[in-house]
Protein backbone atom coordinates (compact mmCIF):
# COMPACT_ATOMS: atom_id res chain seq x y z
CA UNK A 1 0.00 0.00 0.00
CA UNK A 2 2.95 2.63 0.84
CA UNK A 3 4.48 1.82 -2.46
CA UNK A 4 0.96 2.68 -4.29
CA UNK A 5 0.75 5.55 -2.56
CA UNK A 6 4.08 7.09 -3.72
CA UNK A 7 3.39 6.03 -7.12
CA UNK A 8 0.23 7.90 -7.03
CA UNK A 9 1.72 11.06 -5.52
CA UNK A 10 4.84 11.01 -7.85
CA UNK A 11 1.67 10.87 -11.00
CA UNK A 12 0.57 13.77 -9.27
CA UNK A 13 3.46 15.49 -9.23
CA UNK A 14 4.35 14.91 -12.51
CA UNK A 15 0.96 16.25 -13.59
CA UNK A 16 1.92 19.58 -11.65
CA UNK A 17 5.39 19.82 -13.34
CA UNK A 18 3.89 19.10 -17.01
CA UNK A 19 0.74 21.46 -16.37
CA UNK A 20 2.11 24.66 -14.80
CA UNK A 21 4.31 25.50 -17.71
CA UNK A 22 1.77 24.82 -20.43
CA UNK A 23 -0.32 27.49 -18.71
CA UNK A 24 2.24 29.83 -18.80
CA UNK A 25 3.64 29.19 -22.06
CA UNK A 26 0.80 27.17 -24.52
CA UNK A 27 -0.46 30.26 -26.03
CA UNK A 28 0.34 28.86 -29.24
CA UNK A 29 -3.89 28.82 -29.31
CA UNK A 30 -4.64 32.10 -29.93
CA UNK A 31 -7.60 33.77 -29.82
CA UNK A 32 -7.51 36.97 -31.30
CA UNK A 33 -9.70 36.63 -33.58
CA UNK A 34 -11.72 39.50 -35.60
CA UNK A 35 -12.82 42.34 -33.24
CA UNK A 36 -17.04 42.60 -33.02
CA UNK A 37 -18.80 44.92 -35.06
CA UNK A 38 -18.39 48.71 -33.67
CA UNK A 39 -22.35 48.60 -32.83
CA UNK A 40 -21.60 46.35 -29.87
CA UNK A 41 -17.70 46.97 -29.01
CA UNK A 42 -18.25 48.31 -25.33
CA UNK A 43 -17.29 46.51 -22.30
CA UNK A 44 -19.59 46.21 -19.70
CA UNK A 45 -18.65 48.23 -16.25
CA UNK A 46 -17.25 46.78 -13.29
CA UNK A 47 -16.69 43.41 -14.28
CA UNK A 48 -16.67 40.69 -11.56
CA UNK A 49 -12.93 39.30 -12.30
CA UNK A 50 -10.49 39.88 -14.57
CA UNK A 51 -8.50 37.21 -16.65
CA UNK A 52 -5.27 37.39 -17.62
CA UNK A 53 -3.98 34.93 -20.27
CA UNK A 54 -0.53 34.90 -20.68
CA UNK A 55 0.55 36.92 -24.11
CA UNK A 56 2.06 35.07 -26.82
CA UNK A 57 5.41 34.29 -27.48
CA UNK A 58 5.46 33.16 -31.09
CA UNK A 59 4.84 36.70 -32.26
CA UNK A 60 6.74 39.57 -32.49
CA UNK A 61 10.94 40.43 -32.60
CA UNK A 62 13.15 39.40 -29.75
CA UNK A 63 16.02 41.33 -29.76
CA UNK A 64 17.54 40.01 -26.71
CA UNK A 65 21.30 38.31 -27.65
CA UNK A 66 20.17 35.03 -27.10
CA UNK A 67 19.43 31.67 -29.07
CA UNK A 68 18.23 28.10 -28.64
CA UNK A 69 17.20 27.42 -25.22
CA UNK A 70 18.88 29.64 -23.38
CA UNK A 71 16.14 32.44 -26.27
CA UNK A 72 13.52 29.82 -24.86
CA UNK A 73 14.09 29.83 -21.50
CA UNK A 74 14.22 34.08 -21.28
CA UNK A 75 11.19 34.10 -23.36
CA UNK A 76 9.58 31.93 -20.50
CA UNK A 77 10.43 33.84 -17.52
CA UNK A 78 9.80 36.76 -19.05
CA UNK A 79 6.29 35.88 -20.01
CA UNK A 80 5.97 34.60 -16.55
CA UNK A 81 6.95 37.79 -14.67
CA UNK A 82 5.32 40.00 -16.76
CA UNK A 83 1.93 37.96 -16.19
CA UNK A 84 2.24 37.69 -12.76
CA UNK A 85 3.18 41.97 -12.70
CA UNK A 86 -0.18 42.50 -15.23
CA UNK A 87 -2.24 40.46 -12.73
CA UNK A 88 -0.80 42.41 -9.91
CA UNK A 89 -1.96 45.85 -11.59
CA UNK A 90 -5.11 44.60 -12.65
CA UNK A 91 -6.14 43.31 -8.98
CA UNK A 92 -6.14 47.07 -8.34
CA UNK A 93 -9.20 47.26 -10.58
CA UNK A 94 -10.88 44.40 -10.15
CA UNK A 95 -10.49 41.33 -8.74
CA UNK A 96 -7.81 39.57 -10.95
CA UNK A 97 -6.68 36.07 -12.12
CA UNK A 98 -4.54 34.07 -14.30
CA UNK A 99 -6.46 31.85 -16.50
CA UNK A 100 -6.04 30.16 -20.19
CA UNK A 101 -8.81 30.39 -22.59
CA UNK A 102 -10.68 27.02 -21.30
CA UNK A 103 -13.17 27.07 -19.01
CA UNK A 104 -14.01 30.72 -19.29
CA UNK A 105 -16.83 32.32 -16.87
CA UNK A 106 -20.01 33.38 -17.88
CA UNK A 107 -18.84 37.07 -16.97
CA UNK A 108 -16.13 39.43 -16.60
CA UNK A 109 -12.89 41.00 -18.82
CA UNK A 110 -10.05 38.37 -20.45
CA UNK A 111 -7.06 40.29 -21.47
CA UNK A 112 -4.49 38.87 -23.25
CA UNK A 113 -2.38 39.99 -26.34
CA UNK A 114 0.91 39.08 -27.63
CA UNK A 115 4.81 40.80 -28.13
CA UNK A 116 5.64 42.95 -30.81
CA UNK A 117 9.00 43.87 -29.98
CA UNK A 118 11.21 42.68 -27.07
CA UNK A 119 14.57 44.75 -27.26
CA UNK A 120 17.01 44.95 -24.46
CA UNK A 121 18.97 47.61 -26.10
CA UNK A 122 22.44 48.50 -25.10
CA UNK A 123 24.22 49.15 -21.73
CA UNK A 124 27.48 50.37 -23.50
CA UNK A 125 25.40 52.86 -25.55
CA UNK A 126 23.68 53.77 -23.06
CA UNK A 127 26.31 54.91 -20.68
CA UNK A 128 28.63 56.30 -23.29
CA UNK A 129 25.97 58.08 -25.50
CA UNK A 130 22.87 58.84 -23.36
CA UNK A 131 19.82 60.98 -24.87
CA UNK A 132 17.94 57.26 -25.96
CA UNK A 133 21.05 56.11 -27.79
CA UNK A 134 20.86 51.95 -26.40
CA UNK A 135 17.32 52.57 -24.98
CA UNK A 136 15.35 49.14 -24.18
CA UNK A 137 12.26 48.86 -26.00
CA UNK A 138 9.00 46.80 -24.96
CA UNK A 139 6.10 47.04 -27.61
CA UNK A 140 2.61 44.78 -26.92
CA UNK A 141 -0.61 44.07 -28.63
CA UNK A 142 -3.60 44.09 -25.60
CA UNK A 143 -6.84 42.50 -26.80
CA UNK A 144 -9.77 42.46 -24.24
CA UNK A 145 -12.55 40.24 -24.44
CA UNK A 146 -15.93 40.76 -22.87
CA UNK A 147 -17.19 37.16 -21.64
CA UNK A 148 -20.59 38.18 -21.47
CA UNK A 149 -20.61 39.52 -25.19
CA UNK A 150 -18.02 36.64 -26.60
CA UNK A 151 -15.20 34.80 -25.59
CA UNK A 152 -14.01 33.97 -29.51
CA UNK A 153 -14.32 37.58 -30.49
CA UNK A 154 -12.43 40.67 -28.69
CA UNK A 155 -13.99 43.97 -27.69
CA UNK A 156 -11.25 46.20 -27.58
CA UNK A 157 -7.51 46.09 -28.70
CA UNK A 158 -4.45 48.32 -28.38
CA UNK A 159 -1.00 48.75 -28.84
CA UNK A 160 1.08 49.79 -25.94
CA UNK A 161 5.31 50.88 -26.40
CA UNK A 162 4.42 52.78 -29.58
CA UNK A 163 5.73 56.41 -30.58
CA UNK A 164 2.28 57.08 -31.96
CA UNK A 165 0.08 58.75 -29.75
CA UNK A 166 -2.90 57.80 -31.81
CA UNK A 167 -1.84 53.63 -31.27
CA UNK A 168 -1.24 53.70 -27.70
CA UNK A 169 -1.99 55.36 -24.17
CA UNK A 170 0.72 57.98 -24.29
CA UNK A 171 3.49 56.51 -21.99
CA UNK A 172 6.40 56.17 -24.00
CA UNK A 173 5.68 59.00 -26.19
CA UNK A 174 5.61 62.12 -23.80
CA UNK A 175 2.00 62.24 -22.61
CA UNK A 176 0.18 60.95 -19.68
CA UNK A 177 -1.86 57.77 -20.07
CA UNK A 178 -5.04 58.55 -19.72
CA UNK A 179 -6.06 57.84 -15.72
CA UNK A 180 -2.90 56.76 -14.55
CA UNK A 181 -3.38 59.32 -11.64
CA UNK A 182 -6.64 57.64 -11.05
CA UNK A 183 -4.46 55.10 -10.45
CA UNK A 184 -2.66 56.77 -7.63
CA UNK A 185 0.60 56.59 -9.79
CA UNK A 186 2.91 59.67 -9.98
CA UNK A 187 2.66 61.57 -13.13
CA UNK A 188 6.11 60.91 -15.05
CA UNK A 189 6.37 59.47 -18.76
CA UNK A 190 8.77 58.72 -21.25
CA UNK A 191 11.98 57.60 -20.20
CA UNK A 192 11.42 59.55 -16.80
CA UNK A 193 9.22 56.16 -15.63
CA UNK A 194 13.13 54.31 -16.20
CA UNK A 195 15.20 52.10 -18.38
CA UNK A 196 15.49 48.40 -19.11
CA UNK A 197 13.43 45.43 -19.48
CA UNK A 198 12.51 45.60 -15.76
CA UNK A 199 11.33 48.86 -15.96
CA UNK A 200 9.65 48.78 -19.26
CA UNK A 201 7.80 45.91 -17.89
CA UNK A 202 6.20 47.49 -15.14
CA UNK A 203 5.79 50.66 -17.56
CA UNK A 204 3.57 48.45 -19.86
CA UNK A 205 1.40 47.18 -17.11
CA UNK A 206 0.72 50.29 -16.19
CA UNK A 207 -0.42 51.46 -19.36
CA UNK A 208 -2.72 48.57 -19.86
CA UNK A 209 -4.64 49.25 -16.39
CA UNK A 210 -4.68 52.58 -17.44
CA UNK A 211 -6.24 52.33 -20.84
CA UNK A 212 -9.30 50.06 -18.86
CA UNK A 213 -9.40 52.68 -16.46
CA UNK A 214 -11.90 54.69 -17.88
CA UNK A 215 -14.21 51.53 -18.87
CA UNK A 216 -14.63 50.76 -15.47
Amino acid sequence: MPRIVALFASVAFLAVAITLPLFLTGCEGSIHTAPLPSSTAKLTPNPPVILIAPFDLTTGKWLVGRDGMELVNFKESFQTNFTMQLKTRLSKLAPSEMRWVDDLPEHGWLVTGDFITVYQGSRALRTAIGGGAGETTLQTNVYVYDLSISKTQYVLAFKTGVPDPKMDTGAGSGSAPAGLSALGEPISTGMGLGSGLKLDTTRTCREIAAYLTPYL
